[in-house]
């Protein structure tokens, strides 16, 4: 179906210079301070046309995305948190963050390195098993990173900038991450990330924003339509990690080789619904060759508005916000609903470093770890 790219103007300024084409800014905003007493700054970068991208110093975060609809009502389709202290203390940890140094789980947190046996702090909790999640205790999302606006031609954005010391969470290596988030006229959102080591370690970095297409109000994410680029899944164990084989969609409710309702096949029985209590899975992409390709598709019935999802990874993990509900309330004292949001997180597999078959996500001093994701939002 043809797509077409609309040009908007901000209804806020339109009165005042209605014949005036804008140029794209980027604001710097408090956000207010960390119970630290660091301060946290907002960048708000606007392209011209109405659309808009905030993001924060603290965690490298996400907090909104501002695209129009099909007739031109510009709304927010991130949904999470608003003001720093829920961010810093809130129920959901991982709203809009920067996900590192390894995004997703590892399995008991332990791993060989060559001949170096890794173990990592132990953040998740199941039972009586203990493993590894997004980074660990205090992850890429819970610290402060150097925060830099810059602009070219036809983008602007902001650079962010940290280095992980060596022993982080148990991760060895001093680790030098560099992450820009990019913003252009026609509504794309480009995440780059990179790295280097000064000792062989691991790293699989992603960003985990839930994306609500219907707006601020939000609603059921279950009836957006999802196309992913994806033959194959990985089953989970009940530890949420993968089993090691790798499964056809076919036949499943992972099938998503077409356009289909998030929850056209929910009710098929497969034992990986079962073990993650609902639509949580990790594609295998069909493109494992590290260039940029697509890898997704979601689209809003009712607004109109749609995402595409374009990666160099291999893997592609969402998750329809189960865990969501109205005791987490987010921008302006709206309670969140479940299955109120959807992560489109592109990454290396969870468990890595335990399945040598999978792509491997080991750097080592001389290389440079890179990743890039884009989010081409539409309307049609």
């Amino acid at each position: 179906m043809k797509r077409i790219y609309i040009v908007f103007v901000c209804c806020a300024m339109a009165a005042l210079s209605a014949c005036t084409t804008k140029v794209p800014t980027i604001e710097r905003l408090s956000f207010g301070k960390l119970s630290t007493g660091e301060e946290v700054t907002l960048y708000r970068l606007k392209n011209g046309n109405g659309s808009s991208v905030d993001v924060i110093d603290y965690g490298c975060r996400i907090v909104r995305i501002c695209v129009p609809d099909r007739n031109g009502v510009i709304d927010d389709v991130v949904p999470g948190y608003g003001n720093i202290r829920d961010f810093e203390f809130g129920k959901e940890r991982f709203f809009g963050a920067l996900i590192g140094r390894y995004g997703n789980r590892i399995s008991n947190g332990s791993f060989m390195l060559d001949s170096l046996h890794v173990q990592l702090s132990r953040n998740e909790k199941l039972g009586e098993y203990s493993g590894h999640l997004h980074g660990g205790e205090k992850g890429f999302d819970r610290v402060m990173w150097e925060g830099e606006p810059v602009t070219e031609q036809n983008r602007l954005g902001v650079k962010f900038r940290r280095i992980s010391p060596d022993g982080e969470e148990g991760y060895p290596g001093n680790l030098d991450c560099e992450v820009i988030y990019w913003w252009n006229k026609d509504n794309v959102l480009k995440i780059e990330y990179r790295a280097t080591t000064d000792k062989p370690t691991i790293v699989n970095l992603s960003n985990h924003t839930y994306f609500n297409l219907k707006g601020a109000d939000g609603g059921y994410i279950m009836d957006h339509i999802l196309c992913v680029e994806a033959d194959k899944y990985l089953p989970n164990t009940d530890h949420y990690v993968p089993k090691g084989t790798i499964e056809p969609v076919e036949g499943t409710p992972f099938d998503m080789r077409e356009p289909h309702r998030v929850d056209y096949a929910i009710d098929t029985p497969n034992e990986h619904l079962q073990t993650m209590h609902g639509f949580s899975v990790t594609w295998v992409l069909r493109n494992q060759t590290g260039e940029l390709a697509k890898a997704a598709d979601l689209w809003e019935p009712r607004s109109g508005r749609g995402v595409e999802t374009w990666t160099t990874e291999p893997g592609l993990l969402t998750y329809t916000g189960r865990g969501l509900s109205e005791a987490i309330v987010g921008k302006e004292g709206k309670p969140l609903e479940k299955f109120g949001g959807m992560l489109l997180e592109t990454l290396h597999f969870p468990d890595s470093p335990n399945h040598p078959e999978y792509p491997s996500t080991k750097l080592y001093p001389g290389q440079t770890y890179y990743s890039t994701t884009e989010f081409k939002f539409y309307v049609k």
